[in-house]
């Protein structure tokens, strides 16, 4: 017995060493640390706005300083306390911040901060808050009498700090007049009202807002530069968040434009639509509704102020759609009525329609109508002749290239009202030029990196050019961080351009910053555009559902 333990030992001993061994030779395992320390976003919000990006950052060396409103929102009379805000910052993984960033903090002197990398370096900063009042120019007009003694008026072009006023040579601007919208709190060197004379080369104009804000802008005539082909000078008309207009959680669906009217439209019980100057973004009434307990998803507008809402309409229902010649129209007329059953051809459990809707042409005239059919690669058609619906049943298309299933908005945008129109398509995997002849992809937009979703799309014609108007979503499944991009797609060829060839700049003509909301897992968003001044500019607007609408003008004016 002993000799058989004493053999035993010796086995677990020898057992032990081969052991001790090979874990003398194996690498040991360890986490490489990041030895980096610096901020890459920063940025402060308020009590209840936890997540929204209010004020922004700019870093210089080790200085941040915090651009805070002197109110939130800037209309309003409350003012933000520095005493009392949330701050949000970027970094590396396994870094940490001192002091924490947990809770409220206290700019209203110089805040220190210390970035420790996983290393254990360190980098320190100090956050300088810089509380502002509101100092933009919402608009601007110079009102003048021509030679036939005629009052014309013309908007100025705010590019930078200059603003721009078109003007033929020749006229005597020594008495006109200057009309604008600045900010409430906000006061202005000249008079709302006043003669000016901008027969003088430049005029300056200073606004002076709350915290000794103060911009000077430069008045200048110019005398116009029209381009030929495209866009020119840009400009941010407005951001609105889902806040500032009120948005109910996950309802706000889908915009359009009716005249000088921008329209919202919220899928609540009963659905709502509401009108804004679609220039300031201000509300200005509540459109009536026909549709009773039905809900609406989607409005479309045919460039002249008419417009069609549609219902949402599961397999089974009637679809139905009403005309409305203005904003204004409390009697709209029913153009559909359609017994809708979930063609046999589609598997998908869901199947319904009217989440999204597509028009082109004209409502007093020739034009087609589009109703995506949900979670299938199909779509409905109808046809507008003379201003009447020339079928009540739907022709029913169905896009061959695509996947089985396409998510539940996906988007269907002809390129012109032609029987066979090709037609550009935007789903759950792609966005793409189709052809209309064999409804099969001709051509995909490159991937963007990031991009984890295609959004709505819209497309206009503008200054001889083709535009198409995209919503990207970006990183996160929760679908709050959107990008509005302008492609010009004039020259068809040039759409599968990738970002990397030197020619991408003809396709992309504008990338927004990214625009953050709140969670919006049902990938709610849209874009429309229209245009303005005889089609001298184009107005582009994106919605993201939870997180509000941004608004941006271009223009045919040459910046030179």
């Amino acid at each position: 017995m002993k000799r058989q333990l004493t053999q035993y030992i010796h086995t677990l001993t020898g057992l032990g060493l081969v052991c001790l061994f090979f874990a003398a030779c194996k690498k040991p395992d360890f986490v490489e640390h990041n030895d980096k320390a610096l901020i890459s976003d920063f940025y402060g919000t308020i009590d209840g706005k936890g997540r929204e990006r209010l004020f922004t950052s700019q870093t210089s060396k080790d200085t941040i300083y915090l651009n805070v409103d002197y109110y939130y929102p800037v209309e309003s009379d409350n003012e933000v306390d520095l005493k009392k805000l949330l701050l949000r910052a970027s970094v590396p993984a396994d870094a940490k911040i001192t002091p924490s960033l947990d809770g409220f903090m206290d700019v209203s002197s110089p805040l220190p901060i210390t970035v420790t990398a996983g290393t254990g370096e360190a980098k320190s900063y100090v956050v300088v808050a810089r509380k502002r009042g509101n100092t933009d120019i919402k608009t601007i007009k110079l009102s003048y009498r021509d030679e036939e003694d005629q009052v014309n008026e013309v908007e100025g072009i705010i590019n930078g700090n200059n603003v721009i006023f078109y003007i033929l040579p020749g006229i005597d601007l020594s008495q006109a007049t200057l009309t604008y919208q600045i900010n409430r709190h906000a006061t202005a060197s000249i008079v709302n009202g006043a003669r000016v004379d901008m027969n003088a080369l430049k005029v300056p104009f200073t606004i002076t807002s709350a915290g000794d804000a103060q911009r000077t802008f430069s008045l200048e005539v110019r005398e116009p530069v029209k381009l030929d082909y495209g866009i020119g000078i840009d400009r941010r008309l407005f951001v609105k968040t889902d806040t500032e207009l009120a948005f109910e959680n996950h309802m706000q669906t889908s915009l359009f434009v009716s005249g000088d009217y921008l329209v919202i439209v919220s899928r609540t019980n009963p659905s709502v639509f509401r009108a804004y100057n679609r220039f300031t973004g201000t509300f200005s009434h509540t459109i009536a509704n026909p549709f009773g307990s039905r809900l609406v998803f989607q409005g479309v507008d045919d460039g002249s102020g008419q417009f069609l809402l549609g219902t949402y309409t599961p397999s089974g229902s009637n679809f139905v759609v009403y005309r409305y010649h203005d904003v204004f129209d409390t009697n709209p007329t029913k153009i559909i009525d359609y017994g809708y059953t979930k063609p046999t051809t589609i598997a998908a459990a869901d199947g319904h329609m009217g989440r999204r809707l597509n028009f082109s042409g004209d409502l007093s005239g020739k034009g087609v109508l589009i109703a995506s059919i949900s979670s299938s690669r199909f779509f409905l058609r109808w046809k507008i002749e003379g201003g009447q619906v020339v079928n009540n049943t739907p022709e029913l298309v169905e896009y061959s290239s695509g996947n089985a299933s396409l998510g539940f908005i996906p988007e269907y945008v002809p390129v012109s009202t032609d029987h066979g129109a090709n037609y550009f398509a935007s789903t759950i995997s792609e966005l793409a030029y189709i052809s209309g002849a064999s409804n099969t992809r001709i051509v995909p937009f490159e991937p963007t990196e990031g991009v984890i979703l295609p959004g709505s799309i819209a497309y206009q014609r503008f200054n001889q050019a083709d535009y198409l108007a995209h919503v990207r979503f970006f990183w996160s499944y929760n679908m709050d961080r959107a990008q509005l991009v302008l492609f010009d797609v004039t020259n068809k060829s040039n759409v599968s351009l990738p970002v990397s060839s030197p020619n991408y700049g003809q396709l992309r003509m504008y990338e927004s910053e990214h625009f953050f909301g709140k969670a919006n897992g049902n990938s709610g968003n849209d874009v429309c555009m229209a245009t303005s001044e005889n089609g001298d500019r184009l107005q582009v607007y994106m919605l993201l559902t939870n997180g509000g609408v941004l608004a941006h003008e271009f223009t045919r004016y040459a910046s030179n």
